[in-house]
């Protein structure tokens, strides 16, 4: 049976640029990182940028699965410098709403790349069709350390007061 372990947690009192949980312990077998975040840009949706042990080399490959109230798409990026598939809601969204993630990475601790998946929900009350969606997504780092830290960002704007992240480490036992 999976114990979880809350390793960290961060509860934004203001806005910030961005989070990290740094030095992350290597008892584990696998690591899940739990997201509801906002921003304050003036659109409806965003993307998160993950860094894993700050790492900004052409490291990142991901594939998603997109699904919204009209279509359904894939896309596929490959060696590039930051992981951002992650979405969140920002300040057009409707009124108080946050995106949802869930990011699973196993064994972290592999000298060897690394495969891991998240899953993003964003919503919005509004007709347009991209306004709320549902994306998962495979990703590969191909770092050749175990992951120590990760950090979390957005493109041009502010994580708003209670976005939440927290990171729980997963032991097999």
């Amino acid at each position: 049976m999976a114990t979880y372990t809350l390793i960290s947690s961060q509860v934004l009192g203001s806005s910030a640029a961005s989070v990290t949980f740094s030095s992350i312990p290597s008892t584990y077998n696998d690591l899940k990182l739990v997201v509801s975040a906002r921003g304050d840009s003036s659109s409806a949706t965003g993307l998160i940028q993950m860094y894993l042990n700050n790492d900004s080399g052409t490291n990142y490959s991901f594939t998603y699965i997109l699904g919204n109230s009209s279509a359904a798409s894939s896309t596929r990026y490959s060696s590039i410098t930051v992981n951002n598939s992650i979405s969140f809601d920002e300040a057009t969204s409707t009124t108080s709403t946050f995106g949802s993630s869930e990011i699973y990475i196993p064994n972290y601790n592999s000298t060897s790349s690394k495969p891991f998946f998240n899953i993003n929900v964003t919503e919005n009350n509004s007709s347009a069709a991209d306004s709320a969606d549902i994306k998962a997504v495979a990703s590969l780092y191909s770092g050749t350390s175990g992951i120590s830290s990760i950090t979390l960002l957005t493109a041009s704007n502010n994580f708003v007061a209670n976005s939440s992240f927290y990171l729980y480490g997963i032991k097999n036992s």
